[in-house]
This record gives C-alpha cells, sequence and structure tokens, in this order.
C-alpha cells in the first residue's frame, strides 16, 4: 500500500514540473535542508510526465490489483463476466455472438467493487483498469504459443501415423527438429531453438490423455520462431478439412504477430484492420479445432484463459489503435533476471541496501560505457 502512496505522489510531482515541498506523507522537508531550499523549483527543463500504463505479467497483476477476476477463479476475466461454470458465459467461445461480449464491466463498474478487492493503484491519478497492459510475451509466446504449437505439431503426426505410440511420437518429433526445423531456420538465416524436440518437451512422456504443450525450457524468442515454423510444415500438410483449418489457424497468428512486427508504435487503419482479422480468425479456428478434438476424445487444442485476453487485446487495439508489441515485458524480463542476479549471495539485515547499491554501481558503469563510446565516434 505504502508503495502506490510513493508512486502517486511521484506522479502528482511529475504532473507539476516543479520540486516538491513534502514527502509522500505530505510532511514538509527538514527547514534548511537541500530539497526545501529547491522546492518548488522546475526540474527536468520544465517537462511534465503522466501516468501511461501497468505492465507485468499476468501473476504480478492479479497480486498488485488484488484482483478478483482471473484466470485462478470460476470468473477468468477483470473485463467481463466470461467465466468456467456457465455454458452461455463460456471464455473459450470467441463468436461474435458470445455471450460475455454483452457483459463488459468498466472502470466505473469497478470502481464500485469493496475495499478489500480495490486496487491500491486506485491511488494513482490516471489509473484506470484498461491501462493494465497486455503483454504479448507472456500472453503470446509464453501463454498461446506453447499450446497451439505442440497441439498442431501432435496433431500432424497423428495424422500421419494413425495408431501412433508414445514411442514413435518421440522418434517423430526428433526428426521433425532434425530434418525439418533446422534446414528451415538456416533457410531463413533465424536462430534456431536451443532445444530439441521430443514427447517430454511437449508433455507427451507418459500418456496420450495430457494436453500437448511446449515446455517452459522454450523461451519466448524460441516459441516466436516455432510459430513461424509449424505455419510452413503446416502449410503442406493439407490432407483433411480440419489440417485446412489447421494450417490456417497457424498462419492467422503468424500473419498477426508480422503485422505488429513491421508496424510503429500506432497502427494505422489498414494495419489495424489486418491485424485484427487475422487475430480473430485465429481464435475462431483454434475454437473451431477444440470442438473437434473434444467431440472425437481427443486430448488436443487446450484452450486457456489467454486465449480470452487475447480476445480482449484486438479490441484494446480497435479502440486505440496501439500496437501491443511495444507494450510486451521483454525488457523487463530482463531487469528482472539482472536483478535476480543482484540479490544472491546478499545477508538477510542488508538486503535492500546492498541491492540498490549494486544496482546503482550497474548503471553507473553503463552510463560510464556509453558515454565512453560516444567520445570514441568519429
Amino acid at each position: 500500500m505504502e508503495l502506490t502512496q510513493i508512486i502517486a505522489w511521484i506522479h502528482r510531482v511529475m504532473l507539476t514540473g516543479l520540486k516538491p515541498a513534502t514527502d509522500h506523507l505530505g510532511c514538509e522537508w527538514p527547514p534548511g535542508s537541500r530539497r526545501a531550499v529547491e522546492a518548488g523549483s522546475p526540474f527536468a527543463r520544465q517537462l511534465l510526465g503522466a501516468f501511461a500504463g501497468f505492465k507485468s505479467d499476468l501473476e504480478a497483476r492479479v497480486l498488485c490489483h488484488r484482483i478478483p477476476r482471473s484466470y485462478m477463479h470460476n470468473f477468468v476475466c477483470e473485463h467481463d463476466l466470461a467465466c468456467v461454470h456457465l455454458a452461455h458465459m463460456q471464455y473459450g467461445d470467441f463468436r461474435s455472438t458470445a455471450g460475455w461480449r454483452t457483459s463488459a464491466l468498466t472502470h466505473e463498474d469497478y470502481m464500485i467493487t469493496s475495499e478489500s478487492s480495490m486496487s491500491p493503484w486506485a491511488e494513482v491519478s490516471g489509473w484506470r483498469k484498461e491501462r493494465n497492459l497486455d503483454d504479448t510475451l507472456h500472453d503470446i509466446y509464453q501463454g498461446i504459443g506453447p499450446h497451439l504449437v505442440a497441439s498442431t505439431i501432435v496433431h500432424c503426426i497423428f495424422e500421419e501415423i494413425p495408431k501412433c505410440t508414445l514411442e514413435k511420437l518421440d522418434l517423430k518429433l526428433k526428426s521433425l527438429h532434425t530434418n525439418s526445423y533446422k534446414p528451415w531456420c538456416r533457410e531463413n538465416k533465424t536462430d534456431s531453438a536451443g532445444n530439441s524436440f521430443s514427447g517430454v518437451k511437449f508433455n507427451r512422456e507418459k500418456t496420450n490423455k495430457t494436453y500437448p504443450e511446449l515446455g517452459s525450457v522454450y523461451k519466448a524468442y524460441e516459441v516466436k520462431v516455432i510459430i513461424f515454423w509449424a505455419a510452413f510444415y503446416c502449410k503442406d500438410q493439407l490432407g483433411s478439412f480440419q489440417g485446412r483449418v489447421r494450417a490456417m489457424c497457424l498462419y492467422s497468428l503468424a500473419s498477426w504477430i508480422r503485422v505488429l512486427d513491421l508496424a510503429g508504435g500506432w497502427l494505422t487503419e489498414d494495419e489495424v484492420e489486418s491485424a485484427c482479422k487475422f487475430g480473430e480468425q485465429f481464435l475462431l479456428c483454434y475454437q473451431y479445432l477444440a470442438g473437434a478434438s473434444l467431440q472425437a476424445k481427443v486430448c488436443l487444442y487446450k484452450i486457456i484463459p489467454k486465449f480470452h485476453y487475447f480476445c480482449h487485446m484486438l479490441i484494446y487495439m480497435k479502440l486505440t489503435k496501439r500496437n501491443v508489441r511495444f507494450d510486451a515485458c521483454w525488457m523487463e524480463e530482463d531487469l528482472m533476471g539482472k536483478l535476480t542476479n543482484m540479490s544472491s549471495k546478499t545477508h538477510a539485515r542488508a538486503f535492500v541496501l546492498s541491492v540498490l547499491t549494486r544496482y546503482c554501481c550497474l548503471v553507473s558503469v553503463v552510463d560510464s560505457m556509453t558515454a565512453s563510446a560516444k567520445l570514441k565516434k568519429p
């Protein structure tokens, strides 16, 4: 709670463009102190700041905002009443007639919630629940992607080898990595994943009764590359109607990613229309494949809440024309990795001071290296 009070105070100060006369608790600075003397003077060349958005993965979002409707609950979404247990409000229904589309919850609706469920970030002026930005790194490359890729590849193998055992599946996956995936990466001058394909890494080690999913050993960038390869691979596996839907599903997501990769921070009308068309096409194809697998009593194409969040990502793009790729947490994940390394071998009593000191040293080293590089330029 105190952390959000500090953030709210910083935000109020940035809106004024002037150095503050009090701390975040409203107490004046000690008389004669440097901060008391400088209070009211402009900083940062009189530039002002404003709240842009809250960035995190889903777990941190739920914890920081005390969200009562999330992937861990029956009601999975903070923006509507999509749920797990009611047939007419299923979060896995992506049609334009889906029941949850008529149950949108506005920020004003959210602010009526009980105090125990209220986000501490409500103190920060400019924050709205819509400003909890979606993250393509966790939602797509570590959420949707692993399920999509694993299910489509296993599905292709099952069509090629009707009575496929776990041993045959493992051998076929290893063969695909060696004879298809790696040559494709070399041909397209793309770094291939350091991890090979296998039944264990596709969640098919002991039984065919588990849903295929890429293991956590595959990093986000690796999953992104595998999505593009899988789209090319499934293009040549069009034997059945489901095979064509499967290829269209992968092609649509790969095309959505490509549109965003080639665009700037804000999309044009044509880019928004193209991206949303590919995104909606992907969701409908995946929903069809999941339904067909369920009807055939085959464990393929699991629909997790992140597919529903992707649907809201498309709605957000239509309304704001924002390229959500620029809201991803790639740099934040790198920073957390550095902070984790800094936090190692630190005594509990001096933990905070030690980490802050090490971080200041890191920033100083980076700044000095940047300055040296600029001086060396002709």
